[in-house]
């Protein structure tokens, strides 16, 4: 499907190269070999239960928000695909990207694929999060978390990406509820930002049908 380019751009956009900009300097840095780095790691990062929470919560957090950005960039003419099959592995370089170049407003009149309205998945995506964390987060300690980190100087960022896909899948959450004509957006979109994959799974779980509108 082709980007039809004369199609305005976010207002927010230049925030969005910014977030870019910022994310891809901080991935560059993490990896270089600055002097007094500790020597790295990576077996540590199978033994920390606090890492392998947040590595197994952001897997899930993603792909809630790869579930909206499918939907969301087949109404607004993107190749949303290219995007989505590089933010399973670098994140919100993508997103950003993607939030930077996204039309201001639907230009193709899309249904949502059977595929993405399967409530049932949303719904066990969002549970998972509560045994993953009872069964993690007790055993874990932030000591050992910023030991292998520092023996893993890469996955600093794994931590920056979560806070920022909170934040960044707002406007996706937004746009479908405005699609969907969903009532209390204000307060779907607190429990995302705070909550993550948990208010994300359960807002997919329980929205309406699409109202299409363009």
């Amino acid at each position: 499907m082709t980007q039809r380019t004369h199609t305005p751009r976010s207002p927010f956009a230049p925030f969005y190269w910014l977030i870019f900009a910022a994310s891809l300097a901080v991935v560059v840095g993490l990896n270089l070999a600055w002097p007094g780095k500790p020597e790295q790691d990576p077996s540590l990062i199978f033994r920390d239960a606090w890492f392998v929470w947040g590595f197994s919560y952001f897997g899930l957090l993603i792909t809630l928000v790869a579930a909206l950005m499918v939907d969301d960039g087949r109404r607004r003419g993107m190749f949303w695909y290219a995007y989505v099959g590089l933010y399973f592995f670098i994140g919100i370089l993508p997103l950003s990207v993607y939030l930077a170049r996204r039309p201001v407003k639907d230009i193709v009149a899309a249904p949502t694929p059977r595929w993405l309205e399967l409530r049932w998945v949303y719904a066990l995506l969002a549970a998972a999060v509560i045994p993953l964390s009872v069964a993690l987060l007790p055993q874990g300690s932030l000591d050992e978390l910023v030991n292998t980190l520092n023996h893993n100087a890469g996955f600093w960022f794994m931590w920056l990406d979560i806070a920022a896909n909170h934040l960044a899948v707002l406007p996706l959450a937004q746009a479908d509820m405005r699609r969907r004509g969903v009532a209390k957006q204000g307060a779907w979109l607190a429990a995302i930002a705070v909550t993550g994959s948990l208010g994300l799974g359960l807002y997919l779980a329980s929205r309406p049908p699409v109202q299409h509108s363009l």
